[in-house]
């Protein structure tokens, strides 16, 4: 029992030992250190403090050299204070003050090598802000000195150059009036050759006259027998002057293009219900049509003409109504519907008017029949186009371009009657001043004319586009007019003012007369 008793004790033995062996020098010493700096710190104010009262006298009278020393700053308020301020006031106040003084030397000592290093930074800073303006000085009096070389060579060259731009604009003054020149007696020498050719084709027309009279006489004289005689003398008569004016007309008419008369328009159009083909697949009535439309391939309306039914056949060609001299194309060669072998003469067509269109492509295209539009361009005639010289045509596009022309619509048209009526409202068998029937109106597209004239016929009668043949003022200036209007006339002319004027067909039946 003892043994057992001893191994117990000696086994709690050895684990305290092991509790204690992990201890550290503060938990097994570590109250008995504090004691000691606390009586220590005691110790050390109770001295200090009994030394201080001690010498209480001394220390007051020195109090500004003494109030900061460690021994005396606990006691400051005990030693002496102002009155109405506590001692431990005081106290507080001196601690305060002293800790202030302390660290302001000590902060001055402490940051001296930086403001030794600012200094130095600043110094460096200033030597390289005077260098940069010493550069900038420099770059300055460099760019002064090119500013005066090059206006002292602008100068030299505007000295050059203000005589030379005079010499150019005189140079070009005198183009202009050599060209201006030129073009007048260009428009004189048309003029002469045209009023040459017209008072020939009289001349031709008297000719015919009198010869038709010859004729009519001799053959009057051959009814009867008894002036038989005369008949042969007067046959005679009439061989010996046929003949010659033959000649002489066969050579105006072939060598100069005299004409003995007024041709019979041709009326070429379609009935008002034929159906055309849009650009965006849908179908229109001509008569629905208006200049700017777009038909089937891009193929836009320039023109719309509305013209009388008189004087025209009509043929009906797969349903399409058209008049007899419209060209269509029948096996890769152009002929008149008449000649169509499909084409069926309308013995009975009541309708008063026909329409046509003028186009960019001048080929309309109905059903699958390609018929070319009014200004019966193609083939040959279009080759004589697109080779002239005189006026820049280069595609189809060009022609309404260069030769399509109309009036402003409050252009003002004298009437037989001596009424007077804006061009858009003419009609269709209006006589107008001089006699001239008018047997069709035509309305323009005017946006797209590159002839920006503008021509002064009088007060409201203004044309914009190409005139044909006519010297009168003009004015150069953008057309604004998004439509035009123009008439067709028995007489191919109409009179404006003081001024004869070509009807609408003019423009590109004179231009197929101009050699190439």
């Amino acid at each position: 029992m003892n043994i057992i008793h001893l191994l117990y004790m000696d086994t709690n033995l050895n684990t305290i030992t092991k509790m204690y062996d992990k201890l550290n020098y503060f938990d097994q010493y570590g109250g008995s250190l504090i004691l000691f700096i606390i009586i220590t710190i005691i110790v050390i104010l109770l001295v200090s403090y009994f030394h201080t009262m001690t010498n209480i006298q001394p220390i007051i009278n020195d109090w500004p050299n003494q109030r900061c020393k460690p021994t005396i700053i606990p006691f400051a308020g005990l030693i002496t204070h102002p009155e109405g301020v506590t001692a431990s006031e005081y106290t507080s106040q001196n601690f305060t003050y002293c800790t202030q003084n302390i660290l302001s030397n000590i902060t001055g000592y402490a940051v001296e090598p930086l403001t030794y290093i600012t200094n130095v930074l600043q110094q460096i800073a200033n030597t390289i802000q005077q260098a940069i303006q010493s550069i900038r000085a420099m770059f300055d009096k460099v760019r002064n000195s090119m500013q005066q070389v090059s206006e002292e060579i602008m100068g030299r060259l505007m000295n050059i150059m203000t005589p030379l731009m005079q010499i150019i604009i005189s140079f070009k003054d005198l183009t202009s009036k050599i060209q201006g020149t030129m073009t007048a007696g260009l428009f004189t020498l048309l003029g002469s050759y045209y009023t040459l050719k017209s008072l020939m084709g009289a001349i031709a027309q008297f000719i015919i006259i009198i010869l038709i009279a010859l004729a009519v006489m001799v053959a009057v004289f051959w009814i009867l027998p008894f002036t038989w005689g005369a008949a042969i003398a007067n046959t005679a008569i009439f061989i010996a002057i046929a003949i010659p004016m033959a000649i002489i007309l066969t050579f105006m008419t072939d060598v100069l293009h005299v004409n003995a008369g007024y041709k019979i328009p041709k009326i070429k159009c379609f009935d008002k219900d034929t159906l055309i083909t849009m650009h965006d697949g849908t179908q229109k009535k001509i008569i629905d049509i208006q200049t700017g439309d777009i038909l089937s391939n891009n193929n836009v309306v320039t023109a719309k003409i509305k013209v009388t039914t008189e004087g025209s056949d009509i043929y009906e060609l797969d349903d399409i109504i058209v008049s007899d001299s419209h060209i269509v194309k029948y096996c890769n060669i152009w002929i008149p519907v008449s000649s169509h072998p499909d084409a069926v003469k309308c013995e009975s067509y009541n309708e008063p008017f026909l329409y046509c269109l003028n186009t960019t492509h001048k080929i309309i295209k109905i059903n699958n029949y390609f018929f070319t539009d009014w200004d019966e361009i193609y083939d040959e005639t279009l080759n004589q186009v697109l080779n002239n010289k005189i006026i820049p045509i280069k595609s189809r596009k060009d022609i309404h371009k260069y030769l399509d022309w109309g009036f402003a619509e409050s252009t003002k048209i004298k009437l037989s009657n001596g009424d007077y009526r804006e061009i858009n409202k003419i009609s269709i068998f209006d006589v107008l001043e001089n006699g001239e029937i008018v047997y069709g109106v035509v309305e323009i597209d005017g946006i797209d004319i590159a002839e920006n004239v503008l021509y002064n016929l009088g007060e409201n009668n203004v044309v914009e586009g190409y005139i044909p043949d006519l010297n009168i003022f003009r004015q150069q200036i953008p057309v604004t007019n998004q439509k035009l209007y123009h008439l067709l006339t028995d007489k191919k002319t109409f009179k404006m003012g003081n001024t004869i004027i070509p009807d609408y067909n003019a423009a590109i039946d004179r231009f197929l007369e101009i050699p190439m």
